[in-house]
């Protein structure tokens, strides 16, 4: 008999800014209260979050999607896709993917992409082509 995972999936509402800046700066980056709660309320971005048993945050995933010519249809990035250090390799990142995905089903996406940092490529990476996703062979540039 398998038991239940020991967290939950469930949306991102406002009072998960703390926690989610907590966890992008286990990674080295700076979030702020503003963003998470735009993010939150913006119609065409989604924040889900992976919640221990006492609802603590513990991970989370922030998915955009926009209509794309190239593509005919609406397609969806995965900006961020985070999972704190101690509830790393206990299919919380698994999980939190596989959401990702059924929402971009329902919303109809010709092309999911994932936005990996080259610096997270060590665990990133591998993780993403485990879960079946290929390299896309894009150059991103920034301004």
């Amino acid at each position: 008999m398998s038991q239940a995972p020991a967290f939950k999936i469930r949306p991102g509402r406002r009072g998960d800014s703390e926690p989610v800046k907590a966890l992008l700066a286990e990674l080295g980056f700076q979030g702020d209260s503003a963003t998470v709660t735009w993010i939150v309320s913006h119609p065409e971005m989604e924040l889900m979050v992976a919640a221990d048993g006492f609802d603590k945050v513990i991970g989370f995933v922030a998915l955009s999607h926009r209509p794309n010519l190239r593509h005919g249809g609406r397609i969806a990035t995965i900006d961020e896709l985070v999972v704190g250090k101690a509830w790393r390799r206990k299919g919380v990142g698994r999980e939190l993917l596989k959401r990702a995905l059924e929402r971009a089903k329902v919303l109809g996406v010709k092309r999911l992409e994932v936005q990996s940092l080259e610096a997270n490529g060590e665990e990133g990476a591998p993780f993403l082509k485990a879960c079946g996703m290929a390299e896309a062979g894009l150059h991103v540039f920034k301004l």
